[in-house]
């Protein structure tokens, strides 16, 4: 049998760091297994879901590497994958609970339920809802279906024991009649998530469900949907949920949360993945924990999944994104920074990436590098940029050989190596601090560093009376 996956947000808002995870984990147990990753956007939230948010997300998993196999703009015989493309499916099959007494409506008002909820809280009971129109005559129902009542349609939940054999969680059993009879198709004709997913799941063939454990509560009912409609549920594996450094659910109070904001700050995709792979999964004994997604796939398995919440920590992201820095090409670098190719550019990169900890800090600085300054600062000495000028008759090939370029006209000049670093920084960059001198003089090259200088000469009071 085939593996089948999926991934199924909602287009509510941006990708969040726990729901990429769960994207991440389900492709990795398909590319393991040689299965198929499916995508499914669940868009029926008519108020909140947004084309913009489906685009951001989809760019999100595209930038993180995680190609799907099916999709809304993949195609495959499953579609279509979005819910709000699947709506007459759902009604029918809510047609076919109704004539089989499974199903039955509901005529509550928001504000009834708000006071059957009030008054079991007050009595001391869990809040669900008591099934008063399970016990309508269908005379009373067709009389208001007729007459234009609104009217939500809620499963008749069976009171048997249901058993989850859980791929992570073990085995969790519910009892059906702890269970209310919730809502699966709503007033305004959209189906509830639970009763979409169950329809989704079983409709697109998927074999096992990887989700966070915040969804445990909503297995029974989903299997008990899928058993009513026909069909035997998929498997379930469900992940601890990623927590931040207090403990507490990962939220903005823990700073960024989404995949855009790390993408923004500089992160690179497979240093976030990378990461994201390690929290709540652990690789086998004397695995390199600095792994690209092909050699994570090749590792992951659901058993070195923990049952315990990870906790996000926003230094060992930075520590693996500076692992990933250093392994990537100096090409593959320029084309994550959006920069022109340049020998320039390029050996900006190669020196840049040694110490950075993510692509932001790497753009700003060669963007003040290839910035030529206005004007010296610091106040740089004549004598010393006359004779680094003349120095530079040939382009250092390396930073070592500018290093040692620097040392030789210090020897020269009798002056300390400071105040010669000050003098060239200053006129080279127009900024008091910043990279070391050798490599500025390496990632300019002789011909810019040459430029530089005659402007910066010439623009000195002493270059009147001297050349």
């Amino acid at each position: 049998m085939t593996v089948r996956v999926r991934f199924a947000p909602s287009p509510t808002g941006s990708l969040h760091i726990g729901n990429a995870r769960t994207a991440l984990f389900n492709w990795l147990f398909a590319r393991r297994h040689d299965g198929r990753f499916i995508l499914r956007i669940e868009d029926t939230d008519r108020e909140r879901s947004k084309p913009e948010f489906e685009a951001e997300i989809l760019q999100d998993l595209r930038w993180l590497g995680l190609r799907w196999d099916e999709g809304p703009d993949a195609g495959g015989e499953a579609g279509p994958y979005r819910q709000s493309e699947r709506l007459s499916a759902y009604r029918a099959a809510v047609d076919r609970l109704l004539d089989e007494g499974k199903a039955y409506h509901c005529f509550c008002t928001p504000e009834a339920l708000e006071a059957q909820r009030r008054e079991l809280l007050a009595r001391g009971f869990p809040p669900r809802y008591d099934r008063r129109c399970r016990a309508l005559p269908s005379e009373e129902v067709s009389h208001r279906r007729r007459a234009g009542a609104a009217a939500a349609v809620r499963f008749v939940m069976p009171p048997d024991r249901i058993q989850v054999l859980d791929l992570v969680k073990g085995d969790v059993q519910f009892l059906g009649s702890d269970l209310d009879d919730f809502v699966i198709l709503r007033a305004d004709g959209t189906p509830s998530y639970n009763f979409a997913a169950a329809m989704d799941d079983c409709r697109m063939g998927v074999t096992l469900v990887i989700r966070g454990d915040d969804h445990l509560a909503n297995t029974p009912r989903q299997m008990a949907v899928a058993r009513a409609l026909g069909w035997e549920p998929p498997r379930f594996a469900h992940v601890p949920l990623i927590h931040g450094a207090d403990g507490g659910p990962l939220s903005k109070r823990h700073g960024a949360v989404t995949v855009a904001e790390h993408r923004a700050a500089g992160i690179l995709p497979e240093g976030l993945a990378n990461y994201l792979a390690l929290l709540g999964w652990s690789p086998p004994p004397g695995t390199n924990e600095v792994m690209d997604l092909p050699t994570l796939s090749r590792h992951f398995a659901l058993d070195r999944v923990s049952r315990s919440p990870a906790r996000f920590d926003a230094e060992r992201l930075a520590w693996f994104n500076r692992q990933h820095l250093r392994r990537a090409s100096v090409e593959r670098l320029i084309e994550q920074l959006g920069v022109v190719a340049t020998p320039l550019t390029r050996r900006a990169v190669e020196v840049l990436r040694r110490d950075a900890s993510g692509l932001a800090a790497i753009r700003e600085s060669v963007s003040a590098l290839m910035e030529e300054p206005a004007s010296p600062v610091g106040g740089p000495d004549y004598a010393v940029l006359v004779a680094a000028r003349r120095a530079l008759a040939e382009e250092p090939a390396t930073e070592a050989e500018a290093g040692s370029l620097l040392d030789e006209l210090g020897r020269q000049l009798g002056l300390p190596k400071r105040a010669i670093m000050h003098a060239l920084r200053g006129a080279l960059t127009g900024r008091e601090h910043g990279l070391p001198v050798a490599s500025i003089l390496y990632i300019l090259g002789g011909e810019e560093t040459r430029r530089r200088l005659e402007r910066a000469i010439g623009a000195l009071p002493a270059a009147r009376g001297a050349s």
